[in-house]
């Protein structure tokens, strides 16, 4: 006679628990293998906001040493504006005044002065020219460009044009200077009063 395993014969008293444990592991499992997948894209997603936090803050560090270097390129510019160049109110005669004796004092008559001027719409300086003719003998001319060299004023030796001389007639040469500087301003009294002609941006 067959003897039957209690097992089976109380099969209905087990088998619900053990399905009941059987689906808990596969949920403990699953939950586990989703729950480390998601710890996972957290750690990449907080090692990207790190690295997007470092980027940010080197790009505000070199922002702010830009922003200091500007404020010292500013500083600089107002600092030139005001001490080297000056308004054009002020320093037009005395430039004009200096740059005729000092020809003078080389030996060198100036002749027919003509004036002009030209505004930088990006700076808002504006440069004006003073052109005259000379005619001296060569050590008198190199005397009268190194003296406008060497003025305290910021000062542009813009031509020197030879004039044609006859060679039999006289050692003189004659000679076409032109020579500018900048101011910090345009003032459009003084130019018409002195006859000056403005030039256009660009031309």
């Amino acid at each position: 006679m067959k003897i039957i395993n209690p097992w089976l014969n109380w099969w209905w008293a087990w088998a619900f628990p053990a399905a009941l444990v059987v689906v808990n592991l596969g949920w403990l499992f699953g939950g586990r293998a989703a729950v480390v997948g998601r710890g996972s894209r957290l750690a990449r997603q907080v090692s990207q906001v790190e690295a997007d936090v470092a980027t940010l803050e080197r790009r505000d560090h070199d922002f702010a040493d830009a922003e200091q270097r500007l404020a010292t390129l500013r500083e600089s510019l107002t600092t030139l504006r005001r001490d080297s160049l000056g308004s054009m109110h002020d320093g037009l005669v005395p430039f004009i005044t200096d740059v005729v004796v000092r020809a003078q004092e080389a030996g060198l008559r100036p002749e027919r002065v003509g004036y002009g001027v030209k505004k930088d719409d990006k700076t808002g300086l504006a440069y004006f020219t003073a052109s005259y003719e000379v005619k001296g003998s060569y050590e008198q001319i190199r005397a009268c460009v190194r003296s406008l060299e060497s003025s305290p004023r910021f000062v542009v030796l813009e031509n020197l044009a030879l004039r044609s001389q006859d060679p039999s007639a006289s050692l003189d040469v004659g000679v076409k200077l032109a020579i500018g500087t900048y101011f910090a301003d345009l003032d459009e009294t003084l130019i018409r009063q002195i006859g000056a002609v403005e030039v256009s941006h660009g031309e």
